[in-house]
């Protein structure tokens, strides 16, 4: 039979103590406690492991022996248990994410960032993927959460949380006027240079279909397939872009503001991506509060005003009529 870690411990202190009482002690246990923990692997090797005497206990050269092996055993278990609460307690481990394009470029730095400084010694492992590869990616367990924005999956096995929505935007340089307004209508883009993305990309497949229901066709005079091309393309002057607010990363493009668009309003959300029967490390728990605390605060930003409020020079835009 193996013995237990408690024998292992009481066969430790006995030695180290030369005494059943100041092993006791320490083990906070009686001595005859002590003293049956010894016997029993004694018996359970037939292997005499102190010669008894009147005044004290010798270790035979069986137990010297075994000491060693002993000792590294409660080490490694002790190891074991600290590392155990280092995981518990987000002062160890690793978390693996997955997020989409938009969200990596727009939202992740400063989620990453913040989490880094709170975290410092959690591995973070991030996969930038297409949309289209989110859902797929988390559920192989290719990566224990995802970031993006994904159709609702009607499956047994995805847990879709939205954590964020914005509407579709239109994103111009600041002139003064451009991010003052509260709202534009689709109808007031007509006459403008507009950067939309791709057709067959999630956002752009939204806004067409939104728009076919009210009898309009959107008509961008770019096409593009990322997110971040559309928003350089429009602070140079090439344009409006049609994204997401959520998706304009202030820090990046300081000259660029978001201006709501409606008739129609078209939302989009972004969401947290699991596995419905996988249980999030500690480490990815505490990432998804982060995301949730950051994205809260970033919100009421946008209702203050304040993702426009950065000073920036003036540049021309495309006029709005």
């Amino acid at each position: 039979m193996i013995p237990t870690m408690r024998q292992l411990e009481a066969l430790v202190l006995v030695y180290r103590h030369g005494s059943l009482t100041k092993a006791a002690a320490e083990m906070r246990v009686t001595q005859s406690a002590v003293s049956l923990l010894i016997r029993q692997i004694e018996e359970n090797f037939q292997l005499r492991l102190f010669d008894r005497t009147t005044r004290a206990l010798r270790p035979t050269l069986a137990c010297k022996d075994a000491i060693p092996i002993a000792e590294r055993i409660l080490a490694g278990a002790n190891g074991l248990a600290r590392h155990m609460s280092d995981l518990v307690e987000v002062k160890a481990g690793r978390t693996t994410i997955a997020v989409s394009a938009g969200v990596a470029s727009a939202l992740l730095p400063r989620v990453l960032a913040r989490y880094r400084a709170d975290y410092p010694d959690v591995r973070v492992e991030i996969f930038d993927v297409a949309p289209d590869d989110l859902l797929p990616f988390v559920t192989a367990g290719d990566a224990e959460l995802g970031i993006g924005s994904v159709e609702n999956a009607d499956t047994p096995d995805v847990k879709i949380e939205t954590i964020t929505h914005s509407s579709l935007s239109a994103i111009g340089i600041k002139d003064g006027r451009f991010e003052k307004a509260s709202r534009l209508t689709w109808d007031s883009l007509e006459k403008c240079n507009l950067i939309a993305m791709r057709r067959g990309t999630r956002i752009r497949s939204q806004i067409d279909d939104a728009l076919a229901r009210t009898g309009r066709q959107l008509k961008p005079n770019l096409e593009v397939s990322l997110i971040t091309t559309a928003l350089a393309l429009t602070a140079e002057g090439a344009g409006i872009s049609i994204l997401p607010a959520h998706m304009l990363p202030v820090a990046q493009f300081p000259t660029l503001a978001a201006v709501p668009l409606s008739r129609p309003a078209i939302i989009r959300h972004v969401s947290l991506v699991s596995r419905a029967d996988f249980v999030l490390s500690p480490a990815a728990q505490r990432f998804v509060e982060t995301t949730r605390q950051l994205l809260s605060v970033r919100r009421a930003a946008d209702r203050r005003g304040d993702v426009s409020a950065h000073s920036s020079p003036k540049k021309t835009r495309p006029r709005i009529q």
